[in-house]
């Protein structure tokens, strides 16, 4: 039973970063691009939209980060064990190594709760793959626009 309670918990922070991401990204399109192309020259409109996509990053996994947070202290669920103590520091490192696919040296999660790393780590290579696309499109857009 708990652990389809913390697959369906992973399951839902999966939903509300990619939701998130969507929002973050279509308000960079209808919104920043647009502000930034008129107001500053060249490529420094990339770099405000390489920004804006960090900073939507950076909420993600803070996002996780809480789930996590909140999830290693239900004992039944697992447990944060290693070089860590279950701190709010902890658990911000743990998401950002895990988002990024890096991997964390040292800390590691026990029980049902490791669910919540394996889809953290899945949705957060797509959603800086899915970044990338939104700076490709528009730094080629860029390039298109200089050269006519």
């Amino acid at each position: 039973m708990l652990k389809a309670f913390v697959w369906i918990i992973a399951a839902m922070a999966a939903i509300v970063t990619v939701s998130l991401h969507y929002e973050i990204m279509n308000a960079i399109s209808d919104r920043v691009i647009p502000w930034a192309q008129r107001r500053m020259p060249g490529r420094r409109a990339i770099s405000i939209v390489m920004f804006c996509l960090l900073f939507g990053h950076v909420v993600e996994i803070l996002m996780f980060a809480l789930v996590m947070f909140g999830l290693i202290h239900f004992p039944a669920v697992g447990a944060m064990e290693g070089l860590a103590h279950g701190q709010w520091s902890d658990c911000l490192y743990l998401s950002a190594v895990d988002y990024t696919s890096l991997g964390a040296d040292g800390i590691h999660l026990t029980g049902d709760v490791r669910a919540l790393t394996a889809v953290e780590t899945l949705v957060g290579m797509m959603m800086i793959a899915w970044s990338r696309l939104l700076h490709l499109r528009e730094d080629g857009t860029y390039v298109e626009r200089t050269a006519a």
